[in-house]
């Protein structure tokens, strides 16, 4: 895991307040972190993805990761994700399937997808209000699915399902292909916030230390979605938490 040290990540998602000024503005506030991959969505239109990487590339700051659109059965739509995936040169692209009556089929097509382009597709774990936030959903899914299917582990989103991001590990270890590094802490009345990664209820030392375990080769990306306007400080805090046990 030592290249995680030069390609420790941000998930542009903790930069939103930035991305009405465009690509440029979200690059630079990256910079700032000391880090220069992102994880991004998958541009609308395939003839913005050419000019999304290079206003990125322009800056130094690499494309990570492509979080595709919703998986709702629309052939188009994913392939176009797929080949945003592949113009850059990735293995995994995160996806979420979108439950409908056309769930088998998403399944289907995806599966079809992934062994024409290469890719493996990493669940997004998105909760306990997420239908595949669950431990018991995602063991289903693995169940019925090839190799080509797994979870982008989202420790915070995880532990708000139950499912202990370290357990999680262990539970899958051949089906973890890429970590968002999110943390909670929570109120007494039930509701939580953003905090710093390892400060809230995720225990870092011992999922970075699974993770080396299982050789771990993946994207990982630290998440920090409070204080949009200023989520800086605390995306350096993380990055400093992580770095200081990889």
């Amino acid at each position: 895991m030592q290249y995680l040290k030069t390609q420790l990540a941000v998930q542009s998602y903790c930069l939103r307040h930035f991305k009405p000024q465009g690509i440029k503005a979200v690059a630079k506030k990256l910079l700032e972190t000391g880090m220069t991959y992102i994880g991004i969505g998958t541009p609308e239109s395939k003839d913005e993805f050419k000019s999304t990487i290079e206003q990125f590339g322009e800056f130094g700051v690499t494309i990570a990761d492509n979080f595709a659109p919703g998986i709702d059965g629309n052939e188009t739509k994913l392939r176009d994700a797929c080949e945003f995936s592949k113009m850059l040169g990735h293995k995994a692209m995160t996806v979420n399937f979108i439950l409908n009556k056309n769930i088998v089929q998403s399944f289907e097509l995806a599966q079809k997808l992934a062994e024409e382009y290469d890719l493996n597709l990493a669940i997004h774990n998105h909760g306990g209000y997420h239908w595949l936030g669950s431990q018991t959903m995602l063991d289903f899914v693995f169940a019925n699915t090839s190799e080509r299917f797994g979870l982008c582990l989202d420790t915070a989103w995880a532990q708000d399902a139950k499912l202990n991001p370290v357990a999680a590990v262990k539970r899958w270890p051949k089906r973890i292909f890429s970590i968002h590094l999110k943390d909670f802490e929570y109120h007494p009345d039930g509701g939580h916030h953003d905090v710093v990664i390892g400060k809230g209820f995720v225990d870092l030392p011992a999922l970075i230390a699974e993770l080396k375990a299982i050789n771990f080769k993946g994207y990982m990306a630290i998440e920090y979605e409070g204080e949009p306007e200023n989520p800086i400080p605390a995306l350096i805090a993380g990055k400093e938490e992580v770095l200081k046990l990889i």
